[in-house]
């Protein structure tokens, strides 16, 4: 599985018109990022325009673009790579990370 997931190649929502590996989307990750975001869906249009999406990326955190039918059954079969969960977004109850910046102005909000 870990040489399989070596090779996967994702569209995501930083990557333009390159696919990305898993690999390179670590790279990327903020520092208080534990999960790798997905979304699955019939087009790149489709999911890159997805309210779901639109979350995360306010955040500044890639979404990885699933748009094969076999990407849903590798993610299914994967679930995680180099110790990372492979998180749906539209899962019901999505927690995302916050930042410290996030922190200090809900704190003054309260």
């Amino acid at each position: 599985r870990k040489k399989i997931a070596n090779l996967l190649r994702f569209y995501s929502s930083q990557s333009g018109d390159d696919m990305t590996s898993l690999k390179d989307y670590i790279s990327r990750m903020k520092e208080n990022q534990k999960d790798i975001y997905y979304i699955t869906g019939e087009s790149r249009d489709v999911v890159s325009n997805s309210s779901f999406v639109e979350r995360v990326k306010k955040r500044g955190m890639e979404v990885l673009y699933m748009v094969d039918p076999i990407d849903e059954y590798a993610t299914q079969q994967l679930k995680e790579y180099e110790g990372k969960n492979l998180v749906c977004v539209t899962k019901e109850g999505l927690e995302l990370p916050e930042d410290e910046e996030e922190k200090k102005k809900f704190e003054e909000d309260k």
